[in-house]
């Protein structure tokens, strides 16, 4: 089981690559999670063209598609996956950063406050990009080998200016009854990639 320690270095490293952030507009990245250490742990980008986000245009789709090609690669004698750093420590999880759009129920526009209430009824609403006061979010989504899902995120606080909120992270483990809150297709496709790339015994 992960400890708990190790749970907070990676909520940490999350917030920490969010706040490295200056610029919104920026193509997505994916990373592998290593422990590093007794405590500590290490994001390790993968290697992803610009051109692959580009032509898929929906980053968890992208990353669904590198997940793919990952299963038909081959792997290194111990059974480590080519994606995978070598020296960079051992594998524990995979994260993926991107940008999207939320609504919250206090904000004090109309538009969002019927659009929060439509989907508290489990109605239809329009992507949170066309809804007016919406959020533009800087957000990181990660997967541990233990079934901990994370999510960190940092609200842009003006649209005119690239300023952005202290980044917030939250976790939930495998067995948490709120486990279910984290879902959707960021946590679904970065969970594939972690499958696609975790450790095989003895390189089968």
């Amino acid at each position: 089981m992960i400890a708990s320690t190790t749970v907070e270095a990676v909520m940490s490293a999350l917030t920490a690559e969010l706040r490295s952030r200056t610029d919104w507009d920026e193509q997505p990245a994916l990373f592998t999670i290593h422990r590093q250490g007794a405590t500590g742990v290490r994001l390790s980008p993968v290697p992803i063209p610009d051109d692959v986000w580009t032509a898929i245009g929906h980053p968890p789709t992208a990353v669904l598609a590198v997940a793919g090609l990952a299963l038909r690669l081959p792997r290194h004698d111990d059974g480590s996956h080519l994606l995978v750093m070598p020296g960079a420590g051992p594998l524990i999880g995979a994260a993926f950063r991107y940008e999207a759009y939320a609504i919250t129920s206090d904000s004090p526009h109309p538009a969002v406050q019927e659009a929060a209430r439509r989907r508290r009824a489990g109605g239809s609403t329009p992507r949170f990009e066309h809804i007016p006061g919406r959020v533009e979010q800087r957000c990181m989504t990660a997967v541990d080998l233990d079934g901990g899902r994370y999510m960190a995120s940092s609200n842009r606080i003006d649209e005119a200016k690239p300023d952005a909120a202290e980044p917030v992270a939250h976790y939930l483990a495998f067995g948490d009854p709120k486990r279910g809150r984290l879902t959707g297709n960021a946590v679904d496709a970065t969970l594939r990639f972690l499958n696609a790339i975790k450790p095989v015994p003895n390189g089968a």
